[in-house]
């Protein structure tokens, strides 16, 4: 009853809030600009893609429906000289006064935008309602017919460049009875000098691209003529239309602790003349290994960006800079000056830990070497220990448990392939990891070891969008030295068959893998705010495990064991196949308002010397990335409940994973943005466990087997960081008893169903 009384009074303050009058804030004549709507007199015109060109919109609203803002400004005073009223009238924002001259702006610019489209006899009518001290205005617009392009035609003064745009025609952006629209004219004379900036043409200007179009040609009919005439328009066209080729390239290394003083060591790598000023910190082999230009060959644009990047992704750099000048002979001579930061770092950590109430501390120190063979590999060494005071558990004289781990990677800014020539690696640009890890766990019941070895490479694709990782052979062992009389006779040694995937999880294992993932992201490496929001990533990964292993194992008759696998140093191999997609979108509504959207399947295998998957590459649904009406590992495999309805950890996972999420997400105020989301989804096995009953995915039932929840949370973002919480409530629930709670949606009950999550980041 409390809680709801609680709502009640949240509900009523922000009636009270929003319903607070900005009278008290205008002038005579003034009004408060409350709406401002768009609207089209023909359907093919989509009148919300214009919405950036109105430039007095009124008071933001969150989630699009409340002024909340408005209202936490209202409730502020007249008087400025009191604290609190500043204080509101920092915290809301004050109302917006309606202005006729930013509506005649708003106005004339839609009326552009659409001739620039190709509309071009395009009009904007305004109306303006005045009701009170309250303004709403409406832009009416008016395209009429959209005007196309007949013919295109060329006329280039220099035979070079008609050669270079002829070679490269298909990527042009203008094609017959296309709409005459402006924006795609400009994007096409970009198109055209980054052309040339690729092939030679360092000083090759937009200006020197116009267009003539002739509307004589026919009805809404357009004749088009491309000019490229640098020749009369430029200010000096010997230098602008040389085709530049590169000469001298000169690379300054500077010791970030060395920056006064000469030059003293200088050499001359592959005809590019490299200086130090300190110490040689750097191979020269390796800054070459990063150059993209080349002495020689045509100035490149794009040569140059990726060069940047390169750079960038060596550690041992603090910065890089490239300069060009030119000469009378046609040349760019390439000076480059690379920063570098310092060698070493050591860093510590200390947390406080949580698990199911059980509280305990971990803290971890790691030092890093950022260029340990003069190549900019980084070499890191972790050491972690923590501790956890166990309560509850029946039977065990120690209640304690320890975990200690020491993790060393070194990665290299070059893809490494062993016996592969360098001058064939020179052009691969990635980067190559190797990582050794070992963690050692003693708890009450057991004490466990697993070793870890990884060899991957990743790389990067067209301006960052597509992501690469090879994970080309990796290792794990997992060795129980230690299982206590209670955790063996109540668990491993009983036949139970809910006991089946504990058993096989306690048991020493042996996994040899390989696995590949690709992600791609519309952002790319953009630090635009709109492309982040307006951004699409997709993201697919397959695992394979036990292959090789299986084949020389039958291929050499070894014997199995007593439960028919096949083993190595008497430890049975695991063998599956793992598929990982998901897809992720948001939409944004308008400047403070975002729809984000999610879609996740996945699926392992066992097969061959294998029935289970490990328990470390199993799904598990629930927590604050999945669906958020549950605790992490609390939901499924299907209609699963664990025993006496707690929840099982180790049974409540599953090799069938689908997921769908769906958050509108708005800015509120400060660093503050709120979010109403509604998760779907659950896990599945695809063999009938025993231990498992209900968890056996069905075509013909798994969608009544799928969970819902809905909710509402906070973040702050804090720009390098998102602080998260989400409060969610179960709306289906596959695993309660009675068809009556089946819906906790329509039935809900706060003490059963509600769940809380805190988090870093965003779930998507």
């Amino acid at each position: 009853m409390f809680r709801i009384r609680k709502w009640i009074w949240i509900v009523l303050a922000v009636i009270v809030m929003t319903s607070c009058s900005s009278e008290k804030f205008l002038s005579e004549g003034q009004h408060v600009l409350t709406s401002v709507d768009i609207v089209s007199a023909e359907k093919k015109t989509d009148a919300a893609s214009y919405r950036s060109y109105i430039r007095q919109e009124p008071n933001a609203r969150w989630f699009n429906l409340v002024k909340v803002p408005l209202g936490i400004y209202c409730m502020s005073g007249t008087d400025s000289t009191k604290r609190f009223n500043r204080f509101l009238k920092r915290l809301g924002e004050e109302p917006v006064i309606y202005d006729w001259q930013m509506t005649q702006t708003s106005k004339n610019q839609l009326a552009l935008a659409l001739q620039s489209r190709g509309y071009l006899h395009a009009r904007v009518d305004d109306r303006v309602r005045f009701k009170g001290h309250k303004a709403k205005v409406s832009y009416h617009l008016h395209p009429g017919q959209q005007y196309r392009i007949r013919s295109i035609d060329y006329d280039i003064d220099d035979p070079v460049i008609d050669s270079i745009l002829k070679m490269n025609e298909s990527e042009t952006l203008l094609t017959v009875d296309m709409p005459c629209d402006a924006n795609v004219l400009d994007n096409e004379r970009s198109r055209i000098i980054n052309l040339l900036h690729r092939n030679g043409y360092y000083r090759a200007l937009k200006k020197f691209i116009y267009y003539d179009i002739d509307s004589l040609a026919g009805p809404r009919k357009l004749a088009l003529v491309l000019h490229y005439d640098g020749k009369r328009l430029s200010s000096d066209p010997e230098k602008d239309y040389t085709r530049y080729w590169i000469g001298k390239v000169t690379v300054d290394i500077v010791d970030d602790e060395a920056t006064q003083g000469e030059f003293r060591d200088s050499i001359k790598y592959r005809g590019i003349k490299m200086r130090y000023k300190g110490p040689r910190t750097i191979r020269p082999n390796v800054v070459y290994s990063q150059l993209d230009i080349q002495r020689g060959a045509y100035y490149n644009e794009e040569a140059v960006r990726t060069t940047y990047n390169n750079f960038s992704r060596l550690k041992i750099l603090r910065s890089s800079s490239i300069h060009f000048s030119d000469t009378e002979a046609g040349t760019l001579n390439c000076h480059i000056t690379l920063h570098t930061d310092k060698l070493n770092q050591i860093s510590a950590e200390l947390e406080g830990t949580n698990t199911s109430g059980d509280l305990g501390v971990a803290s971890s120190v790691s030092f890093t070497n950022r260029n340990l063979f003069h190549g900019s590999e980084v070499w890191t060494t972790k050491a972690k220990a923590a501790f956890e005071a166990i309560t509850g558990l029946e039977g065990y004289n120690d209640q304690n448990f320890f975990e200690f781990s020491v993790e060393s990677r070194l990665s290299f800014p070059r893809i490494i392939i062993p016996f592969m020539p360098e001058h064939r690696r020179v052009n691969m640009h990635g980067s190559s990891e190797i990582t050794l890890q070992f963690n050692t766990q003693e708890r009450p019941e057991f004490h466990r070891r697993v070793l870890t070895a990884l060899w991957s490479y990743k790389w990067n694709g067209h301006h960052n969008r597509h992501q690469h990782k090879l994970d080309a052979i990796g290792l794990n062992y997992v060795f129980m030295p230690w299982i206590s009389n209670t955790f063996r006779n109540e668990y491993l040694n009983n036949d139970n068959a809910r006991f089946a995937i504990v058993r096989y999880t306690y048991e020493n294992l042996f996994i040899l893998n390989s696995a590949y993932n690709f992600i791609y992201n519309s952002a790319g490496g953009s630090t635009n705010a709109q492309s982040k929001r307006n951004a699409t990533q997709f993201h697919v990964g397959i695992e394979s495990a036990g292959n090789l292993l299986y084949l020389l194992s039958k291929g050499l008759d070894v014997k199995k064991d007593a439960d028919g696998r096949y083993t190595l140093f008497d430890v049975a191999f695991a063998q599956y196949l793992k598929f990982d997609i998901d897809y992720a979108r948001s939409i944004p509504m308008n400047k403070n308002n975002t729809l984000a959207m999610r879609a996740a399947m996945g699926l392992v295998l066992p097969y061959g010397n294998a029935t289970m998957v490990p328990y470390e590459k199993r799904y598990f649904a629930g927590g604050a990335n999945s669906v958020r009406g549950w605790s992490i590992r609390e939901l499924g495999p299907g209609g699963y409940v664990g025993k006496d309805g707690k929840i099982d950890f180790i049974n409540q996972t599953g090799n069938l994973k689908l997921l769908f999420n769906m958050e509108w997400r708005s800015y509120l105020f400060w660093k503050l943005t709120g979010a109403l989301f509604v998760d779907a989804g659950n896990i599945w096995t695809t063999r009938n466990y025993e231990a498992q009953p209900g968890g056996l995915f069905k075509f013909d039932t798994f969608y009544k087997q799928i969970a819902a929840s809905y909710g509402w949370g906070l973040r702050f973002n804090f720009d390098y960081f998102i602080l998260r919480f989400d409060m969610a409530m179960k709306a289906v629930s596959p695993s309660y008893a009675t068809k009556r709670e089946h819906f906790p949606l329509i039935h809900p009950n706060l003490k059963r169903d509600f769940t809380f999550h805190f988090a870093v980041g965003l779930p998507f």
